[in-house]
């Protein structure tokens, strides 16, 4: 159930205008490819997108899950990262613990 509410969200980022079309045309394209970049080549891996935040017109913050399925019968390996996308482009990128409390969105009060 919890995978149905990732792929919605997702799927809002992709064809919501305001976001996918004109800021973040390549967010999917960057998350793979910096995916793809973390595990060796010809590996079976995917990844979900736990939360995102854009406080800025030009930038994303998006909290991923990683899976590497080394052996069919072995469990899948999983990793956590923080990637920051400009423009849809990949700028930095943070593994952090699995269990953490991250907040992505800005840490400003709302008054």
């Amino acid at each position: 159930m919890r995978h149905l509410s990732v792929i919605a969200m997702l799927l809002a980022l992709t064809f919501s205008p305001t976001t996918s079309e004109s800021a973040y045309p390549d967010v999917s394209s960057a998350i793979d490819q910096f995916v793809s970049q973390i595990y060796p080549k010809g590996s079976r891996y995917f990844w979900v997108v736990n939360d995102t935040t854009s406080d800025l017109a030009n930038e994303i913050i998006v909290d991923i899950n990683t899976s590497l399925q080394v052996m069919p019968e072995e469990d899948a390996k999983p990793n956590r990262f923080l990637l920051l996308l400009v423009k849809g482009k990949l700028m930095g990128a943070q593994n952090i613990p699995l269990g953490a409390k991250v907040d992505c969105h800005s840490e400003e009060k709302e008054i």
